[in-house]
């Protein structure tokens, strides 16, 4: 720093401790009001008719505030942004649809194993044995097992029961009188 500007830090000092009420009515805010004051932006009724203190303004500003938006219809009539200038056509509503109501459906015939019994054996672990129409392949069932969803219930002389979910299908041998 150079001597002038040491000189000037110490004059400043010494005045500030000599005088600390002026000090402080410069920075009180309180002292003063009206030093602060920040005066509001006018509020403006952009769709009120003009009047003359309007009409004034208008002179001195922008003369297009004097004029409501209600009677500015060019911008919607031709709009700016669209190629064609001319306003988007009104909306149509849409005719309702009409839903050509469709029957019921049929009740589901029950399904049955495609599968035909060609014989069985009885006892405490019954075998059956079936050929898939399918295919045309042997297919051998312990009680309990399953193929196709269908799964083997019970075995009789003659007959075995299969199951498919709520579905009940009860096979039985051709009988010998038909051969």
């Amino acid at each position: 720093m150079t001597r002038a500007g040491i000189m000037l830090v110490v004059v400043l000092a010494v005045t500030a401790l000599a005088s600390p009420a002026r000090l402080v009515a410069a920075t009180d805010q309180t002292a003063t009001p009206d030093m602060r004051a920040v005066p509001r932006p006018p509020v403006f009724d952009l769709d009120a008719r003009p009047t003359r203190l309007a009409s004034a303004e208008a002179q001195s500003g922008n003369p297009l505030w004097a004029v409501p938006l209600s009677a500015l219809t060019a911008t919607r009539e031709r709009p700016i942004f669209s190629a064609s200038r001319r306003p988007p056509p009104p909306p149509v509503a849409a005719r309702p649809v009409v839903q050509a109501r469709t029957p019921p459906p049929r009740a589901a015939e029950p399904q049955q194993p495609r599968m035909s019994l060609v014989g069985t054996v009885a006892g405490a672990e019954g075998i059956a044995v079936f050929v898939d129409q399918t295919n045309q392949a042997v297919v051998r069932l312990r009680t309990g097992e399953g193929h196709q969803g269908w799964v083997l219930r019970a075995i009789g002389a003659r007959e075995v029961t299969l199951q498919n979910d709520s579905n009940t299908a009860i096979l039985a041998l051709p009988s010998l009188q038909t051969r």
